[in-house]
Parts: structure tokens; sequence; C-alpha cells
């Protein structure tokens, strides 16, 4: 019905816009209460993740802060915006979700892998469905037949007698172990342009890290990519001649390993070889960097744990204090501070919560690894705590820096190799100590999905006699 006058007509239109969009945005405001879920407070339009969304807090600040505000519930909710978000706490739950009921988890609900973005399209951590499941079948070949030599480490370090940058050496030897893992006998360049571009941090490579984070739908609708353009003449060149390549063509057809879409473009042989040399910088390169920084800061500001890691005993292939020393940082500093999965199919089990399909899940990986139920003295660096019957939880799933389940992260055992002998060169090399410019605490900061350092850190280099 209408009204004669044109104002009163408008004033009314105006009113039932208002009315749908509110309806609209807060459809799901009341979808916790309703379940008997503790939750966070909602606004329209930015629903309980407007901490987020403004910058207050980093995803991983957000997660951790609701995870510590309820203390004896299993599980916290909150809307994305106007989605339902649900943070697992309980260790029973996160097993169901991660292994036990994994086909009704089994997606990251990104939809990144759709992106026009070369780190991303053929990565396995971004993928769903069945490119997920021919992408990990193609990656474990890949993996099964890769010869990373780590016996001469040592010659790679840079004679350094005084304060350094920990991750300016750490980037010098880690940039030839993936140069021998990726490229071979054609060296190159090539891992350290990308490694160089992805670890940006100007403003604007900040803003598209952000985005892809909180809307990823616009960071693929507006062809946003972390690496600006396709790979050189002379990267071509460098990967036309690499070791992966080759692997690649020898396990058959390239189209095998997941990148054969309907509608979509194919890639030709070096551009799928790109594509996934840059997986394993981001998924691997950049996360090793950051572990290893954090593990040589946490041996540097407790000399003891150096000294007993440097006498580690090696037996079976491993050096048992180290790998508890490599255990205790990856604890308290891990890779992933959160592991989100999409619900992709109403979930209910005997006695449990309704999930809907749609919903996100979130694991928080930080908060479970430094919470003092699991650990004693969670916030402090002890390696020992591994070796006593009281020091940490014999629960497995309050430990997840590489995941668990079908989707726990496939190249960990590669990964544990590459920094524990990494490590181990460096403390058979060098006595390590903290120095004026030394920061009190090890900062880290949400950067694409992942956590890097936020700064550079130095310390004090002394060549052993």
């Amino acid at each position: 019905m209408f009204f004669e006058s044109f104002l009163l007509n408008l004033a009314i239109i105006i009113i039932l816009i208002i009315a749908l969009t509110i309806d609209y945005v807060t459809k799901f405001f009341s979808y916790w209460y309703v379940r008997h879920v503790n939750y966070k407070s909602s606004i329209p339009f930015f629903g309980g993740d407007y901490h987020r969304v403004l910058g207050i807090r980093s995803s991983t600040e957000d997660v951790n802060t609701m995870y510590s505000q309820y203390p004896k519930d299993k599980c916290v909710g909150r809307l994305k915006c106007r989605i339902p978000d649900l943070i697992v706490k309980d260790p029973d739950m996160v097993k169901r979700m991660l292994s036990t009921d994994f086909a009704y988890f089994h997606s990251r609900g990104l939809c990144l892998d759709k992106s026009q973005d070369v780190c991303l399209r053929d990565n396995l951590f971004y993928a769903d469905g069945e490119k997920w499941t021919l992408l990990r079948e193609g990656y474990e070949s890949l993996l099964s037949g890769m010869d990373c030599e780590l016996e001469s480490l040592s010659d790679c370090l840079p004679g350094t007698n005084g304060d350094a940058n920990v991750q300016e050496i750490l980037s010098k030897v880690l940039d030839k172990v993936f140069e021998d893992l990726l490229l071979g006998s054609s060296g190159g360049s090539v891992v350290k342009e990308v490694r160089s571009a992805i670890q940006k941090r100007s403003l604007i490579e900040r803003f598209k890290s952000y985005l892809k984070d909180i809307f990823p739908s616009l960071y693929i609708l507006f062809g946003l990519a972390t690496i600006v353009g396709e790979p050189s003449a002379k990267t071509k060149s460098e990967i036309e001649k690499s070791k992966l390549l080759a692997q690649i063509k020898k396990l058959g057809n390239v189209y095998q390993l997941g990148i054969k879409e309907k509608n979509k473009k194919r890639h030709s042989d070096v551009e799928f070889a790109y594509s996934i040399m840059s997986s394993f910088v981001t998924e691997g390169y950049i996360p090793c960097l950051n572990a290893l920084t954090a593990l040589i800061y946490e041996l540097a500001m407790n000399p003891e744990v150096q000294e007993k890691s440097r006498n580690s005993v090696s037996r079976h292939n491993r050096d048992e204090y180290l790998d508890m020393a490599i255990k205790e940082a990856l604890r308290l500093h891990p890779p992933y501070s959160i592991i989100a999965r999409q619900c992709t199919k109403t979930y209910h089990p005997e006695g449990g919560l309704l999930i809907d399909k749609k919903i996100t899940v979130n694991i928080p990986v930080m908060a479970l690894q430094r919470d003092e139920e699991h650990y004693l003295k969670a916030d402090t660096y002890n390696p020992d705590r591994f070796l006593d019957d009281e020091g940490a939880s014999k629960h497995c799933y309050v430990y997840l820096p590489f995941g668990a389940g079908p989707r726990k992260c496939i190249g960990e055992q590669l990964a544990l190799k590459i920094i524990r002998n990494v490590s181990k060169a460096l403390l058979n090399k060098y006595e390590i100590e903290p120095c004026a410019k030394t920061p009190s605490e090890l900062s880290m900061v949400d950067h694409n999905f992942g956590r890097v350092v936020d700064r550079d850190i130095w310390l004090r280099f002394k060549p052993r006699v």
C-alpha cells in the first residue's frame, strides 16, 4: 500500500530496508544462547568479532582472551560478523573433531585454493575436498622422494664473533637447505626471492594478510597475491633445471597432483612446480625459520638448557634432550596458534553439542599449550617437563604444533629434521648468549594465518674453541 505523500512513502521504504538489514545481521545473535553455550556479546555488522575486525586484537589474542574468560567451559561461542563460530577448549572434543569425526570437519572453509595467488592455488594447507586428497597424495610422493642432505650445515654458518641478527644467520642456512631440497644442483636464488617476497611486512602486505584472514572472499574477488606476478624468465629457467620439476615429471602426469579443475586454465609444468615450491616456502621454510628463532632465543636465555642440548646423547637418530628443547619451544611458540575447521554437515554426537553445517570451529592451539591445567608453570620454558611425569599433560591433544588427524602437517618429520640439524650445527659452533639488544621476551604476531617473530632478534655468538 502506498500513500499520496512521496516523503511518507520514502520514509516507510527506508524504515523497511533498515529493519530487514538489522534482521539479517542479527539473525544468529541468539544462536549460542539457545544452545546454553557461553558466548561473547555481539553488535550489528560486527558480531562478536569487532575487536579483530577493528584491529584492536589479533585473531590469536581474541581467541586466547575468550579461552581464559571461561575457564570451566568446554567450548565458547561467538559470531564472526554474523556467522556462528565456536572455540573448542576440551581436549576430548578436539580429538573427536580432528580425528574421530574428521568426516564432519575436513574443510577449512576458506576457498583460498580458488585464488589467483600462486602461493595458495596448489597449496595443500588451503585445499579442500577431492583437490585436497589428490594434492596430499602428490605431496606425499614428492616428500618420500626428496633427499635432504643436512650433514655439512656448519659450512653454511657465517664466521660470526659477537652480536648478530639471529634471523639473518638462520636465513643463510635455510636458503641453502631449501635450495638443495627443491632446486638441487641448479642452485640459484629462487628460494631466497620467494622467501623475501613472502616476508614483506609493508603496510600494503599487512593489509592483504589481514584481508585474507578476515574476508578471504574479497581477497579472491580482487585477485590479490602475496607474491606479485608470475615467475620471471630467469626463475622459469632455474625451475626447468630443478630437482623438484624432475621429480614431478618422474611421478607421471603433473595434473594427477590435483590441479586439473573444470573451467580453470591448465598450468604449465614450470608454473605448477613454482606453485609447489612456493608452498614449501610458505608452509615449510617460514615456520622453520620462526621455530628456530624461538628455539635459539630460549636456549640463549636458558644457558643450562643450552648446555644440556649441546651435550645431548644421540640414540636411534634422535638427540634426546635437544628434541625435548625443540618440543618445548614449539609448545610455547607454535607456528600456528589456531586450527580452524568448517562443519560440512550437521554434527550431533550422542550427548554432545549440536553444530550446524557451515559453522566454524576453532582449536586454540596456543591457549591449550599454555594452559596451567595441562602444563605446570605453563609460561616457563622447561624441556624437563617432558621427562617428568607431572610436568606435562598425558593427553596428546593439548600439544598440537603440527595439528592432528588426517590433516596433520605432512612435513612434520622433515621440519623436525631441519630444526634439529640446524640447531645442532649452531650449538656445536657457538656459545649463544643474550646481548644489549636482546628483548626481554619473544614477541610473535599473526601473519598469513601463521605466527611470526615480530622483530629482529639479536644475540651474542661466541665461537667455541
